[in-house]
């Protein structure tokens, strides 16, 4: 079973071992908690809002030659994105290396679009936390 360590400070998931500090906050190695059920599973109730779904193409029209273009949205179904219930941030890793996080609000769409330089290759993971409904993450290749 692959172990998580979450921040106790602001949610960011790492895999296998907790870091010396946080990579979104800073936050020191003592607030990382093991949290086996850090994710939840893609077969659970309400995943066509919430898993992840990553389009990645190997052109870019912003850079090309350069890197390519993947593109996030949160759901099959669109996630609602209301004053009550919204996806609060969508963090995005290379290889299980955390690369950044995107904060959201609700006046916006649960969305996000990235640039990956080309010689990066392997695993997208992408983790998503709804303010409701928690962490749900979803991976594709590079």
């Amino acid at each position: 079973m692959e172990r998580f360590y979450v921040c106790n400070v602001c949610g960011h998931v790492e895999f296998g071992q907790a870091p010396q500090n946080c990579p979104v906050c800073f936050a020191p190695k003592e607030k990382f908690s093991e949290d086996t059920a850090a994710l939840m599973p893609a077969e659970k109730e309400g995943k066509e809002k919430h898993v992840p779904q990553i389009v990645v193409t190997d052109d870019c029209g912003l850079i090309p030659d350069l890197c390519r273009d993947i593109h996030i949205k949160i759901g099959s179904t669109l996630h609602p994105m209301a004053e009550d219930h919204w996806i609060t941030w969508i963090d995005i890793y290379v290889n299980r290396v955390f690369a950044s996080r995107y904060m959201l609000r609700p006046l916006m769409q649960p969305a996000v679009s990235i640039h990956v330089k080309k010689e990066n290759t392997g695993t997208l993971t992408v983790i998503e936390h709804c303010n409701k409904h928690g962490r749900w993450m979803a991976e594709a290749k590079i």
